[in-house]
């Protein structure tokens, strides 16, 4: 986006407070710090963009209403697509989490990541929002790509690297090799779709 707001962001806007960067639009919609980063361009349409918004606000607060402080979930909704990262008290909470993001019409597919443990400190969320960080700017600067050709969210929990959006494979390979060598990184998932099936597709 190189500083401009795209017009479809414009259009959810009125759906969720989203803090504006160069570059960077903070997907989360639960659970404490900002870990979703938009790289490059949005290929949704507009009310695809608004119904992701309103899927992660539905679901955050569900969780959040059934766990307080317990837990610590952060929720990133690319395209349908439901990633669920961080802290919670019991496995029973780790599938109950899921349930409620996949009875949530409009899902396609959950990912799952939470763990069952403490909820993580303030000092280890900095850190995660720092790595996301410096793995955009590695991811920009590596892929020898424009912005602009990047469709991707990188969200980082727990020193892991979790890549989501909309890609060619090649795209996606040299995007999760740059993070890879980003230092303090432990790990990269890939989340991409080369093939989405869902409303980006629409003309």
């Amino acid at each position: 986006m190189k500083g401009l707001i795209n017009k479809k962001l414009l259009a959810a806007a009125s759906a969720a407070v989203m803090i504006g960067l160069q570059g960077c639009v903070p997907l989360v919609f639960a659970g404490g710090a900002a870990l979703g980063v938009l790289i490059g361009t949005d290929p949704r349409q507009a009310d695809t963009i608004k119904t992701d918004v309103d899927l992660g606000n539905r679901i955050g607060a569900n969780i959040n209403d059934t766990w307080k402080d317990q837990a610590h979930v952060n929720v990133n909704i690319f395209n349908g697509v439901v990633l669920l990262t961080g802290e919670v008290p019991t496995a029973d909470a780790h599938d109950r989490v899921q349930q409620i993001a996949q009875s949530q019409p409009g899902v396609r597919r959950v990912y799952n990541s939470t763990v069952v443990g403490p909820v993580s400190s303030t000092t280890d969320r900095l850190n995660d929002t720092q790595l996301t960080t410096r793995v955009k700017t590695s991811i920009v600067s590596q892929s020898g790509m424009d912005s602009s050709g990047l469709h991707l969210v990188v969200i980082t929990e727990r020193k892991v690297v979790y890549l989501m959006g909309i890609a060619k494979p090649d795209v996606a390979d040299r995007a999760a090799q740059a993070a890879s060598v980003v230092s303090g990184v432990e790990q990269v998932v890939k989340l991409v779709e080369t093939q989405p099936q869902g409303p980006a597709d629409r003309n």
